[in-house]
């Protein structure tokens, strides 16, 4: 605080430049982490609605004794936008030589998220009846 010609206190026009700069720097980092912020909660809102799709879906077929067709690129009618694929193969490790009775069975869910095509899949490996 510096004392002008006319005897008043107060703060010279440099001093409050100052103050402004710093200010300005701290807030723009506060809002920088704001918006990284709501862009990774919305990112990880998609993925949990996938999840949930995958395993609803993989709950259901369980349920049906692990019998239908396969699924290609249906629709989610709890959540539009978000399509989902069922694949059921024989599967096949390489530690085990010969035939196994065993099948494994993918749940695919797709998105887009912000122009970008995201993915979750979930697999169950079975005993085949």
């Amino acid at each position: 605080m510096n004392e002008n010609p006319c005897g008043k206190k107060g703060f010279a026009l440099v001093e409050i430049l100052i103050a402004v700069a710093i200010l300005s720097m701290v807030l723009l980092s506060v809002i920088s982490g704001v918006s990284s912020s709501i862009y990774v909660i919305t990112g990880m809102k998609n993925y949990t609605k996938a999840i949930l799709i995958a395993r609803s879906r993989m709950n259901e077929f369980i349920l049906n004794n692990m019998r239908g067709t396969d699924i290609k690129h249906e629709e989610s009618k709890e959540y539009p936008k978000f399509h989902f694929t069922r694949i059921t193969r024989r599967f096949e490790h390489p530690w085990f030589q010969g035939p196994i009775p065993v099948n494994i069975t993918d749940i695919i869910v797709n998105w887009s998220e912000k122009g970008k095509e995201r993915e979750y899949k979930i697999s169950y490996i079975y005993q085949s009846q």
